[in-house]
C-alpha cells in the first residue's frame, strides 16, 4: 500500500527545486504518494525570528556554490531566477491544488524549470504567464485564480499549518508526523518508510532533556 508523505517547499528555495526533481522517481520505485503544499517561507522564518540565507551575505554565497555543486554531480540544469530573493506569492498560489486543479504538478514543474534553469522574473506576473502559455496551460485565468480570497487564504493556512507541525525550513517532508528537512533528508525519509529507521530514540529524548551547558553570552 502506498505511503502517503507531505511534501512543503517555497519557490525561493533551490533546494526545494532539487528536491522537487526527485519526487517522480521516489513516487515509481518506492511506491509513495506525495501531497503537494507550497508555504511562504517566510512567513516561516518571521515566525522563529530568523532570517533567509539571501539575506545573510557569506550564507548565500556559499548556498549557491554548493547548489552549483550539487548541480554539476547530478547533471541539473541550474541557474537562479532573474532576481533573487523575489515576491513569490504569485507562483505559491500557482501552486495550490485549489489554483491550478487538474494541471497541480504541471504548474508547478513549470514554474521551477522557468526560475531555476531559464532564469525568468519569478516575481513578475506577465513573464509567468507566458512560461505557462508556452507550457500549454491557462496563463490568464491561472493567474486570475491568484486573486481569489479563498486562494490567498489556502497559502497562508499552509504556512502556519506548516509551523504547528514544527517545520522550520523548506524543502520539508513529513510523515507520521516526523518532520525530515532538506534534501538531503531524502535518504532518512525512505529509511523511516521502510521501517530501517536507524535513529535511537532513546538517546534522542535524553539529548532532547538535556539543557545547553553554557548560555550565550554578549561580547564585552
Amino acid at each position: 500500500m502506498a505511503q502517503t508523505i507531505e511534501f512543503y517547499f517555497d519557490f525561493i528555495s533551490p533546494y526545494s527545486y532539487f528536491a522537487w526533481l526527485q519526487l517522480p522517481q521516489l513516487k515509481k520505485e518506492h511506491d509513495l504518494n506525495f501531497t503537494i503544499k507550497p508555504v511562504l517561507l517566510a512567513g516561516i522564518l518571521n515566525h522563529y525570528g530568523q532570517k533567509g540565507p539571501a539575506e545573510i551575505i557569506p550564507k548565500r554565497d556559499a548556498l549557491f556554490r554548493t547548489c552549483l555543486r550539487y548541480a554539476a554531480k547530478n547533471n541539473i540544469e541550474f541557474t537562479t531566477p532573474k532576481f533573487h530573493p523575489f515576491n513569490p506569492l504569485y507562483v505559491l498560489r500557482l501552486a495550490l491544488k485549489s489554483t491550478s486543479g487538474q494541471w497541480q504538478e504541471k504548474v508547478i514543474d513549470t514554474i521551477w524549470k522557468a526560475g531555476w534553469t531559464q532564469g525568468i522574473d519569478l516575481g513578475n506576473p506577465e513573464e509567468i504567464e507566458k512560461v505557462l502559455n508556452q507550457a500549454g496551460l491557462p496563463g490568464s485565468d491561472l493567474l486570475e485564480n491568484t486573486f481569489l480570497r479563498e486562494n490567498k487564504k489556502a497559502l497562508k493556512e499552509n504556512t502556519q499549518e506548516a509551523i504547528e507541525k514544527g517545520i522550520f525550513g523548506v524543502p520539508s517532508f513529513v510523515y507520521k508526523k516526523e518532520v525530515f528537512w532538506g534534501n538531503d533528508s531524502i535518504h532518512d525519509l525512505l529509511s523511516v518508510v521502510k521501517g530501517q529507521d536507524l535513529l535511537d530514540y532513546k538517546k534522542y529524548e535524553i539529548l532532547r532533556e538535556k539543557t545547553a551547558s553554557a548560555a550565550r553570552q554578549k561580547m564585552p
